[in-house]
């Protein structure tokens, strides 16, 4: 992957490693990397195939960084589609590996396309599990909200084991912990429900809710670790 560091630090170079914004991106598209390689080796992926799921995830941000020097912010729906623009940033430097390009353009959408090989689905599961597995321990660590307002439409994504739509719901604290909870319906991977369950994530974040007292979390608080539970004992019967 010396290659590959060469051309994302060339790319980082470009922007002030001063700034949180950048700075940020730049340390949560290395615990990316480290958490595609976890999953990979759980999957028993020869060196090369381990090395390119480290590359996916290694370019998998770097559309981020001018998102945010030009826009001051990460949220796509009111600058850039960070994926497309990742993806866009590599044909621009001429790598033209079609999986990598995939793996990037991929990461952030609802869903991959269905049209794609096993193959390339495999390295954009991969590393969409990586992505999200830290932005789940990352992100959402406090809960500063007056009351429990969470969007109807979040909680029925939940009970309905989907992921939550990024042009759904209110933002604020409560309604982000959720959200971002929700990902676990996206997750693929017996590694990445099994670093979750070791972080006890569900309970952490859910504990940041639990002055509000509210039944309805009671609930949410079943069905994810309900569901956790029941991925992690998948083919062991």
């Amino acid at each position: 992957m010396e290659k590959e560091l060469e051309i994302f630090n060339n790319i980082i170079s470009k922007y002030d490693m001063n700034d949180e914004g950048i700075s940020r991106k730049y340390h949560h598209t290395f615990r990316v990397v480290d958490y595609a390689k976890q999953i990979g080796k759980s999957l028993n992926l020869n060196e090369g195939d381990l090395n390119l799921a480290c590359i996916c995830a290694l370019f998998h941000d770097i559309g981020r960084f001018p998102q945010w020097s030009k826009y001051h912010t990460f949220r796509d729906s009111i600058s850039i589609d960070h994926g497309d623009k990742s993806y866009d940033m590599l044909k621009e430097i001429g790598y033209n590996n079609d999986i990598v390009q995939a793996a990037v353009k991929y990461h952030n959408k609802y869903a991959i396309l269905d049209s794609l090989d096993d193959r390339t689905k495999m390295y954009c599961n991969i590393t969409r599990d990586a992505d999200k597995l830290d932005i789940m321990f990352k992100q959402c660590l406090e809960c500063n909200d007056e009351s429990l307002n969470v969007d109807k439409n979040i909680i029925k994504s939940i009970k309905e084991h989907k992921l939550v739509n990024n042009n759904v719901g209110e933002i604020n604290d409560a309604s982000s912990i959720i959200r971002c909870l929700a990902f676990i319906f996206d997750i693929n991977y017996k590694e990445s429900f099994a670093i979750i369950k070791e972080g006890n994530l569900i309970n952490n974040k859910l504990d940041l809710l639990d002055k509000y007292h509210d039944n309805e979390m009671k609930e949410i608080r079943l069905i994810l670790n309900t569901y956790l539970d029941n991925k992690l004992k998948e083919g062991e019967e």
